[in-house]
């Protein structure tokens, strides 16, 4: 074809042509580098999955900088001081606004996150962390931003004050579980300002409703939200830490497995009527005498491999009873039996247990209801048969026309206790504390158990070391944290990361 000459463009032309070009260059680089995953906002079940997009493989990078953890933790104070502010006891939860917040410090950093709705008012988000390579299994960090309710009378400080104070942030959330949320997402915006170049993702996994059994957080997000997760085989979550033990000594304890749930609702019936021409027995009546022969119920004694193993370490680490180092063998030992399963929380660890929470009847002094009814935590070792123990139970109530409904319950599931995270762990507490670290069962239960049942690999553990007086502010009284500890967290939570992440 021939080619007709053109007129020479002009110098203020060829000038334009250039800027445009580069312009228009530079805008689809941009584009290209939009992180791809919708947002999920907005109520109802049936949204469309949310991907957090695997971007292009950095393989030769500048030398990471160095972190600066006294401005990292002033920065990590303000951020919780706020976020113990936002109200988000449970019910009704209301975490939206909260996990608005954490989605917007994630992306002022340029790390890809977003947040759902599940049902109205609750709220989820989730968060990734390129790492550089693709054939190790992503770590998700798990929390909550629900908390237990809080009666500002009996606090020393005001529970929703976020009250920083003598270095020490008070409020509802401190410990359970804002805290540590934010010590996993420090630590993830730590990495990603310093530069510094993972083998693997990093998933942080905010959920709401943990504080009521989870499922319209992390229960719906498990099932509605496969594709944010498929990568991972690994969940760090609350439900173990750092103990400290007199004279310094500290012992690192991972939550392999928990208690399994059984709440039950008990119904008693009765005639109603005027308080002042009482029937020989009232449906409350037969509701108390149930619930007496419930607090006399006890389950056999049963040690599992965790539990065991927890008191062995611990008898070593600090000279305790000389009965721990073979605990199963002790308990056989009536006398010792009676002394070990007076401490409320060992009895915890070694039976299942029943417990009475929740009392209902009359909301009026005068009037005798037709129903009295009462709530019981029921806590079940792994291994145990829920129908069995319920069998037990109501064997001991002994009265048919008692009701009993079950209202929560979920399969028991565990984790092994060897894994590559659990080394990781362990090469943080032998560089940073020269601690051992043993595996464990909470006596309580938290949101890990929804990741178990998808064959990932939980465990309880935030690196984060609390004394005894602080511990009873967990779902108690003047729940606080130190600002030393909330730093000290995210750098021990910063160096877990890298250990596992090949550095």
């Amino acid at each position: 074809m021939t080619q007709h000459p053109r007129p020479a463009p002009s110098s203020r032309q060829a000038s334009t042509g250039v800027i445009l070009s580069f312009t228009l260059l530079i805008l689809g680089l941009l584009i290209h580098a939009l992180p791809s995953f919708a947002r999920a906002e907005g109520a109802g079940a049936k949204q469309a999955p949310a991907h957090l997009p695997h971007e292009a493989v950095v393989t030769q990078a500048p030398p990471p900088k160095q972190i600066d953890y006294d401005k990292l933790t002033r920065e990590a104070t303000d951020f919780l001081s706020k976020y113990i502010q936002i109200n988000t006891t449970n019910p009704p939860g209301n975490e939206l606004p909260a996990a608005k917040m954490i989605k917007d410090k994630f992306l002022a950093d340029g790390i890809p996150a977003t947040t759902w709705e599940p049902f109205p008012g609750r709220g989820i988000v989730a968060a990734r962390l390129h790492g550089i390579g693709k054939h190790h299994k992503a770590i998700l960090l798990l929390c909550h931003m629900d908390v237990v309710p809080a009666n500002p009378k009996e606090w020393q400080e005001p529970p929703f004050s976020g009250l920083v104070k003598d270095g020490v942030i008070w409020g509802r959330g401190a410990l359970d579980d804002k805290g540590p949320g934010v010590v996993e997402m420090m630590a993830m915006l730590a990495i990603k300002r310093a530069g510094i170049l993972l083998d693997r993702d990093v998933i942080m996994v905010a959920t709401g409703d943990e504080e009521e059994g989870g499922k319209e957080g992390a229960g719906w997000f498990v099932d509605h939200q496969p594709s944010v997760y498929a990568d991972a085989g690994y969940v760090l979550n609350e439900g173990g830490g750092i103990i400290q033990e007199t004279g310094g000594k500290k012992l690192y304890a991972v939550s392999v497995t928990e208690k399994t749930p059984l709440w039950l609702r008990l119904t008693a019936t009765g005639a109603a009527g005027h308080a002042s021409v009482p029937p020989a027995e009232t449906a409350v009546d037969k509701l108390v005498a149930a619930l007496v022969r419930v607090d006399d119920f006890r389950a056999p004694i049963r040690i599992i491999s965790p539990v065991e193993n927890y008191f062995h370490a611990m008898a070593e680490i600090t000279h305790g009873p000389r009965q721990w180092l073979d605990l199963a063998s002790a308990l056989r030992d009536p006398v010792y039996v009676k002394q070990f399963v007076a401490i409320p929380r060992q009895n915890a660890l070694v039976r299942d247990t029943a417990t009475t929470t929740v009392l209902g009847a009359s909301n009026k002094t005068n009037v005798i209801s037709e129903t009295a009814y009462a709530e019981i935590d029921c806590r079940l070792l792994p291994g145990s048969d829920p129908k069995k123990f319920l069998a037990a139970l109501e064997k001991a109530i002994g009265d048919n026309d008692i009701k009993v409904a079950t209202i929560l319950n979920f399969p028991p599931v565990s984790s092994p206790q060897k894994s590559e995270l659990m080394t990781a762990i362990e090469t943080l507490a032998r560089r940073t504390d020269k601690a051992p670290v043993v595996p464990t069962m909470l006596a309580g239960f938290t949101d890990s158990h929804y990741f178990r049942q998808k064959k990932l690999i939980a465990y309880g553990f935030i690196p984060i070391s609390i004394n005894p007086d602080e511990a009873r502010g967990v779902h108690g009284i003047n729940e606080r944290i130190s600002v030393k500890e909330l730093g000290d967290g995210i750098q021990r939570m910063v160096t877990l990361l890298e250990i596992l992440g090949g550095r």
